[in-house]
């Protein structure tokens, strides 16, 4: 997520983001909680905040550069079972202490990039599939070389 670095995101604080698992008919598909992450901006105190935006005050003023800070969660533990996921369903959420429809952060841009691991027979089968093939080739090779072998043996009885 790319936040801006306004004086309503730094006074937020800590804000919780949450991840639901959905299926292609919308049902939640965490098993017993949806996954969630604390996140906040990037602390940085009122001189130093100062100076940078002094020594970038001409690419700020062109648009080259913003005052915006990236926020990267990387959430694990979920296990697919059979049903497979349709869709991700991003949450963010308030602290506690603030009322609704307050204490959520201003958002500038948000990016997904989902990364699944298969379970451990498909992981085997794929990084072994050269193997898997060329030792599957040379056992039918000698099956068919035995029963052809067989056959001349009983044709010639």
């Amino acid at each position: 997520m790319v936040l801006p670095e306004s004086d309503y995101n730094r006074n937020l604080g800590i804000f919780q983001v949450r991840v639901n698992y959905l299926s292609e008919k919308g049902e939640s598909l965490a098993s017993l909680r949806p996954l969630s992450h604390p996140c906040m901006l990037g602390f940085k105190s009122e001189p130093l905040w100062l100076l940078l935006t002094f020594f970038k005050i001409i690419p700020l003023v062109a648009g080259y550069v913003s005052e915006s800070q990236t926020v990267t969660l990387m959430f694990r533990g979920y296990t697919e079972s059979v049903v497979p996921t349709g869709c991700l369903k991003v949450t963010i959420e308030q602290r506690a202490e603030f009322r609704s429809q307050a204490g959520i952060p201003e958002v500038y841009d948000a990016f997904l990039h989902l990364e699944s691991e298969l379970s451990f027979l498909k992981r085997i089968l794929w990084y072994w599939r050269k193997t898997i093939f060329v030792w599957l080739s040379m056992t039918l090779f000698i099956v068919e070389l035995l029963f052809a072998t067989l056959l001349c043996y009983a044709v010639q009885l």
